[in-house]
């Protein structure tokens, strides 16, 4: 995980508290980003025969290819010309938890995003064992990804750790978290980044299927919120992709995604009492929202579709994210936007809009 993403991090919660410092906002990109990494599927449902426990085998026709997409970008837009290498390799429950990786902010500890877990993970080392390499290509789409049945084999049984009582649990009851580390060069600048895949030795039950990911239908924006109701003074107008929308020197815009589908899903938690896995049902999962853009802020940087636990519902759950233009028109008026998709369980989307900084 980049060191950079790291500080980062670190100022999207210093900033309400400190906002007499200099910190660049995080929502602008100033330099090479990389703010999502889209895996399909983001979540794998295996058929492994776990009857001999040292010696798991998987079923080849379980195991698919997972295409890796990563959106890459930098102050002038997306960057097609940055290079980047892919190494795979097992979970390490024993590593320090990336920072928030528990949930504050959705998962904000995650460049990339991360499966739902609850075991720590780390970058691959560059001198280990690794169990997927490609070499350096550009960034243009995706490239294809697919642990063998050996790797996967090694991942699960590398995944074990001891609770407080002296049980034993790991990716073989509370879903395995392939690691991916991609390595991506551009604009003279270097960055390291973290995406894990959630791989099930088997069906937890019945209901259970694979990750959906979560599509963004469309965008839409207004000016002004009515600031009793929150609501729109105005009625909200589409944004095209190609047909940028003129904003003011100085102005703002409220930017609203159209709601992905929060589906529910099933995973396993630890019971209080027997201390093993056991199946449990989320009825709606919660799909979380970050605003970048090229020139200009996002407030706030992040949105979600559900509400944070003690929050009393009172109305409309707001996706949408205020707009504020820089003071003058930059030298390249038109700003590129992204709206970034994170569900529970890996999945990512994004969608891209431009904005035209005029005079006001």
């Amino acid at each position: 995980m980049t060191s950079r993403w790291s500080v980062l991090a670190g100022v999207a919660l210093l900033s309400g508290a400190a906002a007499c410092t200099d910190f660049d906002d995080p929502t602008t990109i100033l330099d090479l980003r990389v703010l999502a990494v889209k895996t399909e599927p983001s979540e794998v449902i295996l058929e492994v025969d776990l009857s001999n426990p040292t010696n798991p085998v998987v079923s080849p026709a379980s195991n698919p290819l997972v295409n890796v997409t990563p959106l890459v970008v930098g102050p002038e837009g997306e960057i097609t010309d940055a290079t980047f290498t892919i190494s795979g390799c097992p979970n390490n429950p024993f590593a320090a938890a990336p920072p928030a990786g528990g949930g504050m902010g959705g998962g904000m500890g995650f460049p990339s995003g991360g499966a739902r877990t609850t075991v720590g993970s780390a970058p691959c080392d560059p001198f280990g064992a690794h169990t997927t390499r490609l070499i350096p290509g550009p960034v243009t789409g995706s490239v294809e990804v697919r642990p063998s049945e050996e790797v996967l084999k090694t991942a699960f049984l590398a995944d074990i750790f001891p609770d407080q009582f002296g049980n034993l649990h790991g990716g073989f009851d509370l879903g395995e978290p392939y690691v991916l580390t991609l390595g991506v060069e551009g604009n003279g600048e270097q960055l390291t980044v973290i995406k894990r895949v959630l791989y099930w030795a088997k069906r937890i039950d019945d209901a259970q299927l694979p990750n959906a990911l979560p599509e963004i239908p469309g965008v839409s924006s207004y000016a002004e919120r009515d600031p009793t109701t929150s609501e729109p003074v105005d009625d909200r107008a589409p944004l095209v992709e190609g047909t940028p929308l003129r904003v003011p020197a100085g102005g703002t815009v409220w930017i609203e995604p159209a709601g992905a589908t929060a589906e529910s899903y099933e995973t396993t938690i630890l019971d209080a009492t027997t201390h093993l896995a056991v199946p449990l049902t989320i009825a709606r999962e919660t799909v979380r929202y970050a605003f970048y853009a090229t020139a200009g802020t996002f407030q706030p940087a992040r949105t979600a579709s559900e509400l944070p636990p003690g929050f009393m519902d009172t109305g409309r759950i707001h996706l949408e994210s205020q707009y504020h233009a820089p003071r003058l028109v930059p030298t390249n008026p038109i700003v590129k936007l992204w709206i970034v998709a994170r569900d529970d369980r890996g999945g990512e989307t994004w969608q891209s809009r431009t904005l035209e900084i005029v005079e006001p």
